[in-house]
């Protein structure tokens, strides 16, 4: 049984006789990024009905796989138009990203020596011990659950394997591509700590990167963030500058060319089964994109 409990979850406390949308229990209710989506096409529904306003063209972009860090990666640049974009990707208003961490994903693996278990006495080397000595390695005061704000962590996300192979993959995540650069050389000397433990074993590391912290390339384009904010004051809102502990495709159309920070979307608790979404908050963001294209249009 899941509960949306104030108590776990305090941000609920803000919402009282606002209308808050979720699931059973059974499921994830997928505002991440459901409700921008929504939000995108409700704005775009409120500008068509009102033709008397004037703006300039208008780019949409639905993008998918965000999740797996794939969503750009057919994305037909040289067809695009617009000069900066918005992602509506975030979580509560009136919080704006500007960003975020850098991202790698380093394959890890390890190669063992099989003999049968009862003659392995200085002959066997057990791929998966290999795998669990290499994730007990990693530190466990540099894990997201034990991290917030503006550090960053390793993460083991999947592992698999027998006695002859295993492999895991980890995940870092830092804002500061300087210490990415130092995670990624702790991993190897973890690998080598391994091999030195299974000598009879070996560890192969592939490093692929998944997209930058778009903060340099933004600050770029100062005219981008100045117009959201505007946007946001219009509705009668401060809005709240946050890092974003994540990624969106925006990070990825940033490094593109195409300036593009990040926006709240009202939703909470995302990639779990007791993720909710406000209904007022959802109404401001579809405010603030109506709000964004007619400053544009200035």
């Amino acid at each position: 049984q899941y509960v949306l409990d104030p108590a776990e979850f305090p941000d609920l406390v803000d919402h009282v006789d606002d209308t808050i949308i979720v699931t059973d229990g059974s499921t994830l209710l997928g505002a991440d990024d459901k409700a921008g989506v929504a939000e995108i096409m409700t704005a775009i529904e409120w500008l068509t009905n009102h033709p008397e306003l004037s703006h300039g063209p208008i780019d949409i972009y639905f993008t998918p796989d965000e999740e797996t860090g794939k969503g750009m990666d057919n994305f037909p640049l040289q067809k695009a138009k617009a000069i900066a974009c918005y992602t509506l990707d975030g979580g509560k208003a009136p919080e704006v990203e500007a960003e975020c961490f850098n991202a790698s994903a380093v394959k890890a693996e390890f190669f063992g020596k099989v003999i049968h278990i009862g003659a392995a006495r200085g002959k066997l080397a057990n791929a998966v011990a290999m795998a669990a000595s290499f994730i007990g390695l990693l530190p466990r005061s540099e894990s997201p659950e034990a991290t917030d704000g503006w550090y960053g962590y390793y993460c083991p996300i999947e592992v698999s394997g027998n006695l002859d192979y295993a492999w895991t993959e980890v995940y870092l995540r830092d804002f500061s591509s300087k210490r990415m650069e130092e995670r990624i050389a702790a991993l190897k000397v973890f690998a080598e700590a391994v091999e030195a433990q299974f000598p009879q074993g070996k560890v192969k590391l592939t490093a692929t990167t998944q997209y930058l912290n778009m903060k340099q390339k933004l600050d770029a384009h100062p005219e981008v963030l100045e117009k959201l904010g505007r946007a946001i004051k219009t509705a009668s809102y401060e809005p709240v500058m946050k890092p974003i502990r994540g990624g969106t495709d925006g990070s990825r159309l940033t490094e593109m060319g195409i300036p593009t920070p990040n926006t709240f979307t009202g939703g909470y608790n995302y990639h779990s089964r007791t993720e909710w979404a406000s209904l007022s908050e959802m109404s401001l963001a579809v405010e603030t994109v109506i709000n964004l294209v007619l400053i544009w249009a200035e």
